[in-house]
């Protein structure tokens, strides 16, 4: 023990991080051990996320000391897919399995790259003034991360990459980096699915332009996979969409799959759950990306999904009858924030399973969905869902009773939280924000939240996504009609809007279970997510808030937030976007350097 201390105390001089106290415990040497023996394997950002698992488990004081070493072997494990991932991009060790992308007839990776967090900038090749220079954004630090995210997806066959024009610089910078591979021989066109999406212009004129500007960058790659309409949410967009007129958007899109240009025309979603019903009853799309997740549904949570129920799951089984692709949006952000999980999703769920894990095995098992999209920012975001694909690939029954076991825990938690009555119908017979009654407030959104928060901790998400409703409702206007206010303030990404005090919502909750508790639930959840509200960690923890880990080991390129000042100050160079931190490289350094020491020690 006198050696352990003296190794402790020699640490703490060179850096005042804090000492994982899995390592002080007597177990310390040994799990040391087991990660010394990989380390030359472990980049520094999973040896990071490999350190603040253990420490979250250890002090759960759930494990014995051989579930705590196991643990450590499988953490490990998933940590060194990248080095253990064959060297060329011909015969790996493992390959992402594929599956029938519907009647696209497309083999699909059920890992898709997404491309919405991995760019440059948010600013968008299309502004004035402050659109990015495509050849320096294109020698940029964060372009040669994204060379390297698509070479690391490629090496175990995750080779479809998703993107889109409103992502700011990433259309420009996946085609260029795919392109290159291409040109160099390093791949065949063929070798890869590339994906982006347009927004569904009402005038067709201003439609081919954005396709013009988009068709500037993806000529190099010869042909489009797979052509989205991109937010199609709202009953005006759907109306001019599905309008079968020569002069139509979607006649333009047939011409342009005529002339080989795009290959597969689909739709993308963050709409209510009727009119996305709407879209996929069209029978006009050959895939859908579309928000179902088992923490709920995003913008469709709590809305009619014309089946006598709510969210999304009635759209993605229509959607598999009809033989159309369907793809998970953001499983691991928007569908729970499942990098910064909160404690009680994480114990619920693990050991033997991440959060990241569960989400992406329940879209393939329990929904039947084809593949889920990784929001990339670094090549170590890939290794929870490298391990989902592992287990997904495991023929043995193991993985289903994991996933059967970790959902039913998750669902005992809910029902005893909530009430029986409320889990299940809660969120049932409230109107969306597309009706009136409604004035435009995103409530089954937001008793949604308030089920996150209740049942699960899921505070930071809850936050994130509250707040997301408080832009829309600060530009909402008393004197104006629900139909003007709605114009003005709605945008198909981010329908809805927060809690309004001022509004009686009797008639708007006429049908409901239990109105009152519902008006309930909605003051609280403003009460405890608006922008004002502020918790200690210590009152978060009293709350039942308290985070579990944090995967995110180093920032985003174009920012984790969307905002006006972020996007500006970014691009002029004034904040840092994103990159690995000299902090992180400190905190890595000392980790690394008292494993070394402690498994030394062991056994010595």
């Amino acid at each position: 023990m006198v050696g352990r201390l003296s190794l402790f105390r020699e640490e703490k001089k060179s850096e005042d991080f804090p000492i994982p106290s899995f390592l002080a415990s007597p177990l310390g040497s040994r799990v040391a051990t087991i990660i010394d023996a990989h380390s030359s394997k472990i980049h520094d950002d999973s040896f990071l996320k490999i350190i603040r698992q253990l420490e979250f488990w250890h002090t759960q004081n759930t494990l014995d000391d051989e579930q705590f070493l196991a643990l450590a072997e499988r953490l490990v494990q998933i940590a060194t897919w990248r080095e253990n991932a064959h060297e060329s991009l011909g015969e790996k060790k493992f390959t992402v399995p594929k599956v029938r992308f519907g009647r696209t007839e497309v083999q699909m990776p059920i890992i898709t790259c997404g491309g919405m967090r991995i760019q440059e900038t948010w600013i968008p090749d299309t502004i004035p003034l402050l659109k990015p220079n495509k050849s320096k954004v294109v020698k940029s630090s964060s372009q040669q991360n994204l060379k390297d995210v698509i070479l690391n997806c490629l090496k175990v066959g995750l080779n479809h990459f998703e993107t889109a024009r409103f992502y700011g610089s990433s259309e420009v910078q996946f085609v260029d980096a795919l392109a290159q591979l291409v040109e160099d021989k390093t791949i065949k066109r063929s070798d890869f699915i590339f994906q982006t999406k347009l927004f569904p212009m009402e005038k067709k004129a201003d439609f081919v332009k954005q396709w013009d500007a988009t068709w500037s960058n993806v000529h190099r790659l010869e042909y489009i996979d797979l052509f989205s309409f991109h937010c199609v949410s709202q009953d005006d967009q759907i109306d001019n969409l599905l309008n079968e007129s020569d002069e139509g958007i979607y006649q333009f899109a047939l011409d342009l799959q005529k002339e080989g240009r795009i290959k597969h025309i689909g739709f993308s979603t963050h709409g209510s759950a009727e009119t996305i019903m709407r879209m996929i009853n069209s029978n006009k799309f050959s895939y859908v990306n579309i928000h179902k997740h088992y923490f709920g549904d995003y913008h469709a949570a709590g809305t009619p999904d014309t089946h006598g129920g709510q969210g999304n799951g009635a759209a993605v089984k229509r959607a598999l009858e009809l033989d159309m692709g369907v793809f998970q949006i953001s499983p691991f952000d928007k569908g729970g924030k499942l990098y910064r999980p909160s404690t009680t999703v994480a114990a619920a769920v693990g050991p033997e399973l991440s959060p990241i894990a569960f989400a992406a095995l329940h879209a393939w098992k329990t929904q039947g969905m084809h593949t889920v999209s990784v929001g990339f920012a670094r090549a170590s975001d890939l290794d929870e869902v490298i391990e989902s694909a592992r287990l997904y690939a495991d023929d043995t029954g193991k993985t289903d009773a994991l996933l059967k076991a970790a959902e039913s825990r998750l669902d005992e938690i809910a029902v005893d939280k909530l009430g029986k009555e409320w889990y299940e119908k809660g969120l049932l017979n409230v109107p969306s924000f597309y009706t009136e009654s409604s004035d435009g407030m995103a409530i089954g959104h937001m008793l949604w939240l308030h089920n996150c928060l209740t049942a699960y901790g899921m505070y930071e998400f809850a936050k994130d996504r509250y707040g997301m409703l408080e832009g829309p409702s600060a530009k909402w206007k008393k004197g104006k009609s629900y139909e003007e206010n709605r114009k003005k303030c709605f945008n198909p990404g981010n329908p809805g809007r927060s809690y309004d005090p001022t509004v009686d919502l009797t008639h708007a909750l006429k049908d409901h279970c239990n109105p009152e508790l519902a008006k309930k639930k909605l003051a609280e959840c403003h009460e405890w997510l608006n922008k004002d509200a502020k918790f200690t960690d210590e009152e978060r923890a009293l709350k039942g808030w308290s985070q579990a880990y944090n995967l995110t080991t180093w920032g985003e390129y174009p920012g984790e937030i969307i905002s006006v000042s972020n996007v500006l100050l970014g691009r002029m160079g004034l904040r840092d976007i994103g990159g690995p931190t000299e902090h992180a490289a400190q905190e890595t350094q000392q980790m690394r350097g008292l494993v070394k020491r402690l498994s030394s020690a062991g056994t010595a």
